[in-house]
């Protein structure tokens, strides 16, 4: 792992006139990057815009790949928001230090930034400000370890005073939790970069388990709301003593394990990131908080008008269908969720959807083609006929899903319900499509007007019948409804109205 050796950084004598913050030294206060008081980080990340050298930073010194990158410039444009401030929030997100950020800035000869970033550091790196040539150190830096990019997992950055803070401290009652009686820790190797944390912290973290902490309950675990390390989180707690006497317990302990292990591989701005986790007495993940609520709630909350805004729910449809093709395509092989649904897709406070619950998560084929598999799982209204019936696996299954989501957003009906004569959202939409109903009566009624309202459900709408299409060869691939849905949010004062347009129409553009 790479390393700054802090012994070889000169120290240098602190100019006495030289204000100080009032009380505790600043940089003995903040120990994480989400800890600077906002007005700096704002700062900071105009710093980074203006530079022009925020994605050097982030690939070269971060550990980011291009391919995050561009998603994170992509989605940056779209909401209109600064890429300094989503990078800093981005890698905040993996517990860094402001010493650590210090140093990425430095090799990168960010020094307009570094001096906003000074008084959280330690006077020791001060030093690095100014280009080394400037300077005649009496004791040199290690040049070749300042040149080493700094990993997105929890490395430990210096090897003496000040201490990482982003290394967790484990207590010697967290040292010893690795024992056969619990099957969880036998599979920590596989997620040894994902930040392990003790059962006490998160205890202390939830107000001892408390009740009033719960967000959410299942059959073999319950989600608590915690704030650990000033930062609101949520805590997937798992019930061991139900673990060891089913084998559904079993099977819920090897989704989660598996949810760990992808999460931990997998980061994008529309994937929830995982904390880290513990294996201290019963199981433990912990994942951001998503203070939005799910999807499903927004969607389906009993409320005369509705929460999500017709823009919302066209950034949430983008939002989501970014992730989805960045899942299929990361990697040599696809990842396919195996689980959409509004439930599964969280949001933030400001409504950026992050897809979540991965338990369910296989790879496909290198290839993409069709995989026959054992048994079948998912959400029975979100999977197509191909998968339930045939058992045949691909990522055409998740497009399936997506397009009954799709669906969901735009009409604010559930996707399966017992009242209505088409019990199933896809065969109301077929009947609408053949019995040529207007775009107008199939809007979500209980959204607030909005110009672009009728134009976003038009297209929602029609990429929700190309997504279901029956044939899953006939079915676009994410990358390709993504770019769809993209353009028509980027040029939505372009296009004509469409609240007069039939759904008949889906039919004729359906093939992408």
């Amino acid at each position: 792992m790479p390393t700054v050796m802090a012994e070889h950084i000169q120290t240098t004598a602190t100019n006495p006139n030289e204000a100080e913050p009032e009380g505790e030294q600043a940089w003995l206060i903040f120990k994480y990057i989400y800890e600077i008081p906002s007005i700096v980080r704002k700062a900071l990340a105009n710093a980074l815009d203006r530079s022009n050298k925020w994605y050097e930073l982030a690939t070269k010194q971060m550990g980011f790949t291009g391919v995050e990158m561009d998603n994170l410039k992509q989605c940056c444009t779209i909401n209109n928001r600064s890429t300094g401030a989503a990078l800093l929030e981005k890698w905040a997100n993996y517990n860094h230090s402001p010493t650590e950020l210090f140093i990425v800035l430095s090799r990168e000869k960010l020094y307009d930034c570094m001096d906003l970033m000074k008084q959280f550091v330690d006077p020791r790196y001060h030093v690095l400000i100014k280009p080394l040539a400037d300077r005649a150190p009496a004791r040199p830096l290690q040049q070749a370890s300042l040149n080493e990019p700094i990993a997105n997992s929890t490395s430990k950055l210096l090897n003496n005073d000040p201490p990482p803070a982003n290394e967790p401290q484990r207590s010697s009652e967290a040292a010893g939790n690795a024992n056969d009686d619990n099957p969880f820790a036998n599979e920590i190797t596989d997620v040894s970069q994902t930040p392990r944390m003790s059962y006490a912290e998160l205890t202390k973290a939830t107000d001892n388990w408390s009740e009033r902490h719960i967000l959410g309950k299942g059959g073999f675990g319950t989600v608590y709301l915690g704030v650990f390390k000033h930062t609101y989180m949520a805590i997937k707690r798992i019930d061991q003593s139900k673990l060891k006497t089913s084998a559904a317990g079993r099977m819920q302990l090897e989704q989660s394990f598996n949810e760990l292990r992808f999460l931990n591989a997998c980061r994008h701005d529309n994937i929830v990131p995982v904390f880290g986790f513990s294996v201290d007495k019963e199981p433990c993940i912990v994942y951001q908080y998503m203070a939005g609520g799910s999807l499903d709630k927004c969607l389906f909350a009993r409320r005369a008008v509705s929460t999500l805004t017709w823009k919302e729910r066209m950034n949430i449809a983008c939002g989501t269908a970014r992730g989805l093709q960045y899942l299929h395509t990361f990697g040599a092989k696809p990842f396919i969720h195996g689980d959409i649904k509004p439930g599964n897709i969280l949001l933030t406070e400001s409504k950026q959807p992050r897809i979540g619950d991965f338990g369910l998560t296989r790879q496909g084929a290198a290839d993409d083609s069709a995989t026959v598999i054992s048994r079948v799982y998912g959400t029975r209204p979100y999977i197509p006929k191909e998968f339930y019936n045939r058992k045949v696996l691909s990522t055409k299954v998740d497009t399936y899903s997506f397009g009954v989501v799709l669906y969901e957003i735009a009409t604010g009906l559930r996707a399966w319900d017992e009242r209505r004569l088409d019990k199933h959202l896809k065969d109301l939409m077929a009947r609408a499509v053949h019995e040529k109903v207007l775009i107008a009566d199939l809007m979500d009624k209980r959204a607030a007007k909005d110009r672009n309202g009728a134009l976003y459900c038009y297209y929602m709408l029609l990429h929700g019948h190309a997504c279901t299409a029956d044939d899953p060869s006939k079915r676009p691939d994410m990358v390709t409804v993504m770019k769809h849905l993209e353009n028509v949010f980027r040029g939505s004062d372009k296009l004509v109205n469409v609240s007069s347009r039939l759904c008949a129409e889906f039919t004729h553009y359906a093939s992408f």
